[in-house]
Order: C-alpha cells, then structure tokens, then sequence
C-alpha cells in the first residue's frame, strides 16, 4: 500500500510540474511579432543593429541554436549549395568553452580540463551536426552575405547573443518572454505551419527525436488541415 501510494505522489509531482514548467514553444513569435522584432534591429545603434538581425534570422528562421550562433565561422558556409555546415567540433576555447569544460571535468575525475577543452567547441548533440540551406529566402541570404563580408566568424560572446535578442526585444516593446531558444521553436513553428514534413523538419532543427518535430507539427494544425481539404474538396 505503501508502494502505490508513493507512486501515486509521483505520478502527480511529474504531473504537477509539467504543468508549471513552460516550454520554448509556449514563447513562439508569431510573424507580426517577428517582424517587428527584425525592424527593431534596425533601430540598434552600428554594429548591434546588424549582429542582432544577423541572431534574430538565423535563430528565428534557420533554428540555430545560441551556442551554434556564436561559434557560427564562414568557413562553415557552403556558397555554392547555399548551405551552412554544422560541424562535429569546432576548436575553440571563449570564456563560455571554458566553464563548460569546468563542468565536465567537475562531473568526471578522469578527464582533465585541458582534455575537456580539447573537445570544445561541439553542438549540443551528434544529430545538431547538420546542413541547414540559407536560401529560404533571399533576406536571409543576403544578411549571411553581408555577414561574410564583415566577419569571419560572430565577433561576440555567448552571453552578447542573450542580450542582443533581448535589446532587441525590448526595442520592440514586445510583451511575453523573448530569448534566444524561443527565436529556435518560432523557426520551428514556422516551418510546421508551411507544411514540412516530420523528417525533414527533425534534420533541419538538429532533433534526437522525431517526436520532437511531431509535436510542432501537430500543435500548428497544418496537417490536419490539409488532410481535411483533401476529403472534403475532392
């Protein structure tokens, strides 16, 4: 008895905090919002405003996630299949890189930080190695462009693209939470509503798991709806 009740308390812990807890794509911009996100960016003062539309595109549209961001180098760019490379491993040792290693090593006695720098910079997961096109649409390409011609790789912090996205935000004056993984579901959430289909929306975004991009797809209907207007407008 004893046993069922403790099951019982933690089936409704899990329940309860999966009720609290929020999910990025609880946060997602719809395209008037993004919109005006993007036309705040140009109100930034040089070079911000251009960084920050730069972060706002490529986490608002292609997915990228912060970190990939700010570890995102030209050399990633593949110009003639207009695709951007995610590596395995990227080399790298920012103050982010750093602490991350810290971590490990905090959580592993048998790996020295200089082993766990070593290994800095990675995506998040294997799957978060992938090809991503850029030319979804030609504001996007051409802000990659003139990025490449600025840059060859982002100029600023980890942190800097936290702050950007809300600088820009808050130029907006957008209510509700703004913060660079909600700028990755809104990609996400606009691609479902377009109509792309589970698999390749799992590889564009990077996800372990197909179920993952199920969800969006099912919370913006448009699937449903298109297997509705084909039975009903034969």
């Amino acid at each position: 008895m004893v046993h069922q009740g403790t099951s019982k308390n933690e089936w409704a812990d899990r329940h309860r905090q999966a009720l609290t807890t929020r999910h990025s794509h609880e946060d997602v911009l719809n395209d008037r919002e993004f919109e005006l996100l993007l036309e705040a960016c140009g109100d930034l003062p040089a070079p911000r405003g251009f960084e920050t539309r730069f972060i706002c595109l490529l986490g608002g549209r292609l997915g990228l996630r912060a970190g990939e961001i700010a570890h995102f180098h030209t050399s990633w760019l593949d110009w003639n299949r207009k695709l951007i490379r995610i590596p395995q491993h990227e080399p790298c040792d920012c103050g982010y890189c750093q602490r991350q290693a810290r971590q490990e090593v905090a959580h592993n006695d048998q790996l020295t930080e200089a082993d766990a720098l070593a290994s800095r910079w990675h995506p998040k997961t294997v799957a978060s190695a992938r090809s991503i096109p850029f030319d979804l649409s030609l504001r996007i390409e051409l802000c990659i462009e003139r990025f490449a011609n600025r840059y060859s790789g982002f100029p600023r912090s980890r942190s800097t693209v936290n702050r950007r996205v809300k600088e820009a935000a808050d130029q907006a004056d957008l209510t509700g939470r703004i913060y660079p993984h909600c700028l990755r579901a809104t990609a996400a959430s606009h691609h479902a509503y377009k109509g792309v289909a589970p698999v390749p929306l799992q590889a564009l975004m990077g996800w372990s798991d197909l179920v993952t991009a199920q969800k969006y797809i099912r919370i913006s209907g448009t699937a449903t709806a298109d297997a509705l207007r084909q039975v009903h407008h034969r």
